[in-house]
């Protein structure tokens, strides 16, 4: 279900830049917490990301070792909310949102407390 590549949009990028600057960590790190902070609230993601022309991904990337846990979870989430869009555009809306959600972020620390 997840496809070998994927595209955020240009909003996130600069965020994960700007994250990355803060905490010393990878986009892909960054993107695990966003994708997983996103997921967790199963409501539907009303609005897709504005655009797709930001940073790609490769999916054993951005997911790591543990790609089967992320695709279970979006595999739920699908199931859920009923979302039928491309898995693409769901990971990316996921990113987007949870990005969103980080914007307090400023430090490791913050990073740590999120809930």
């Amino acid at each position: 279900m997840i496809p070998h590549r994927l595209r955020i949009s240009e909003r996130a990028t600069g965020r994960l830049r700007y994250l990355k600057s803060r905490t010393g960590l990878t986009p892909n790190i960054l993107s695990r917490f966003a994708f997983l902070l996103s997921a967790r609230d199963v409501r539907r993601i009303a609005q897709a990301p504005a655009d797709l022309a930001g940073q790609e991904f490769n999916a054993p990337t951005l997911f790591g070792e543990h790609q089967e846990l992320y695709e279970l979870l979006l595999v739920r989430y699908v199931e859920i909310a009923g979302d039928v869009r491309d898995p693409g555009l769901v990971i990316a809306s996921h990113i987007d949102t949870g990005l969103h959600k980080m914007g307090h972020v400023r430090s490791l620390e913050d990073l740590g407390a999120l809930k």
